[in-house]
């Protein structure tokens, strides 16, 4: 079954998730609220912005994942420049041509769904796939 069919069975509206934050322990970590799931896109709440998470940027690190199974992605997300090399925002940005970061959320509700997992790489987090 394809991750986005997953997705939509895991996780409800108006449930609530929180960004991965920093380190395996997760410090900082936000709350976000599932505002609505349609077929192509999920809305979340964060604060005061409401977000739109497209079908398409949940396929785009399904796709990396398959081609790569060994993949790490990182978490961590650069809002007013360009995203780092190895992230979740870069492979997003591209695929989608936005600019948004939004790589956080797409990762808390992978993890959350059980398709990742978080892990460190020196002092860095990312996401790699369940085992």
């Amino acid at each position: 079954m394809a991750w986005w069919e997953l997705v939509l069975e895991k996780i409800d509206v108006r449930e609530e998730l929180l960004t991965p934050g920093r380190g395996l322990k997760g410090s900082r970590r936000k709350p976000f609220i599932i505002e609505s799931i349609g077929p192509f896109d999920i809305i979340i709440a964060s604060g005061k912005s409401e977000i739109c998470l497209e079908k398409k940027c949940f396929d785009v690190i399904e796709e990396a994942f398959i081609a790569n199974p060994s993949l790490w992605l990182r978490v961590a997300a650069l809002h007013k420049s360009e995203p780092f090399e190895d992230s979740v925002d870069k492979v997003v940005r591209e695929a989608t041509g936005s600019k948004l970061a939004r790589g956080n959320y797409i990762c808390s509700i992978l993890q959350h769904c059980g398709l990742v997992r978080y892990a460190m790489r020196g002092n860095k987090k990312g996401i790699e796939l369940s085992r």
